[in-house]
Formats: C-alpha cells, structure tokens, sequence
C-alpha cells in the first residue's frame, strides 16, 4: 500500500531542494565529501528518490577469470572496483512538484532523507480516531467504536484525518459518490458511509484516499498501490 503526503512543500521534513527551483548546474559536481543520502531523477517536475545505504558505497571485490591461449589452466585475478550504486526498479519516494504531494510505500526506506517525517507517519491517537469517526459523512455501526480501530487503520487515519474536512462542498459529494461507486457493499444512504468493521474502515480510507481505479477494456475494478502523475 502506498502513502502520500500532500502540501509536502509546506511541511516541516520537506527538503530545501523541494522547496526551490531545480537548477541541473548546481548539482553537477561529484565530489568525495558531499553527505551521500539518496539518489534524486527530475522528470517533468516529477521527483524519483532512491535511498544510498552505506553498503551500496563499499568498494566491490571481483573474481575476474580469463583464459589464456598460452595456459593449459584458466587464470584467476582479483580486482578492486570504485563505489558502484545498484539502479532499483521502483523509487523509494516520488515527489509530484505540480500536486505538491509526496508518494512512497515504505517510510524507514526515506526517513534519513526527510528527516521528521517519521514523526507524521504513526498511528493516530484515540483523540484523531474519535474526531475522525464523528465527522458527518460517516456513522459507527453498534459494535464497532475507536477503540477497536486496528493499527494500519490508525496509521491511515493518521495521514487522512483532516482530506475531507478540507474539502468543498462539491468535493465532498463527488468523493462521496466515488466511494460509492466503487464500493457498494459499504451501507451508504445518499449522505452517510455507515462502518461497522475494520475492514469497512479500511474500503473508506481507500476511497478516501481516491486509490480505486476501473480498466477500461476489462471492465475490472482495482486497488491502486501508488500512482505517478502522467502528463500527456
């Protein structure tokens, strides 16, 4: 499951190099004694992070092994190769300048870089849970109350507790629809989400958090775990 953050810009973790226009000059000098934390791609104003471990900057020992027409056997020689950083296929944080929003999927993977943001990322406190579960588009069935409310679900909260407070009005209603839509088994009366469980919970801060998508040709509906902004 992905996070996101949004306005990142304006938080207190946020990065000078995020808060400022991205100039390539400044940052073309390599140097020895530069505080090697992460590797960092602009594309289109998207931001890719990937962590740089200390492991990732030990020099690497090779077995190189040649055959020499000359030898009857093989010949064997260690070499000794400079700092070499192993490329992932997916970033460890994606910052999207356009939306202002931090996405990523695990945070002890970007906390070294954005340092704080540890602090964000936690379970929401019984006080968060109850303002939370009182808000007006949402009733708590009989059997289910905050303290019931399972650690994921906390932490969730924890990062969407104030989305739709924020919201227009008419952002209300097409969130409220779109979760709907998606999720008809979630008892809804026009106005209301009514939750009975941790697992209708956690179907709400998904729709919350807009991660449900549909294919067009399969028809099929989806749970996304992160996204990244495409511009045409």
């Amino acid at each position: 499951m992905a996070y996101k953050i949004s306005k990142f810009s304006t938080k207190e973790y946020c990065i000078d190099i995020l808060k400022n226009t991205f100039n390539d000059p400044d940052y073309n000098e390599y140097s020895n004694t530069l505080n090697k934390e992460f590797l960092l791609n602009v594309v289109d104003n998207v931001y890719y992070f990937q962590r740089i471990t200390p492991a990732m900057l030990r020099p690497k020992r090779l077995l190189r092994i040649s055959n020499n027409l000359s030898k009857q056997s093989t010949s064997f020689e260690q070499t000794n190769k400079g700092e070499i950083i192993t490329l992932q296929t997916q970033p460890d944080a994606i910052y999207d300048r356009n939306k202002d929003e931090l996405r990523f999927i695990k945070l002890n993977a970007i906390k070294r870089f954005f340092v704080g943001i540890d602090n964000l990322y936690r379970e929401a406190t019984n006080d968060e849970i109850k303002n939370f579960l009182n808000q007006d588009f949402i009733q708590v069935g009989k059997n289910f109350s905050f303290d019931l409310v399972m650690g994921n679900n906390r932490k969730k909260i924890a990062l969407l507790k104030d989305k739709y407070s924020n919201c227009s009005n008419d952002e209300k209603s097409v969130l409220k629809e779109y979760i709907h839509n998606y999720d008809s088994h979630l008892a809804f009366n026009g106005n209301v989400f009514e939750i009975s469980s941790n697992k209708e919970l956690t179907n709400l801060l998904r729709g919350l958090d807009e991660d449900y998508y549909t294919k067009p040709i399969e028809k099929q509906k989806y749970v996304a775990n992160s996204s990244i902004k495409f511009n045409s």
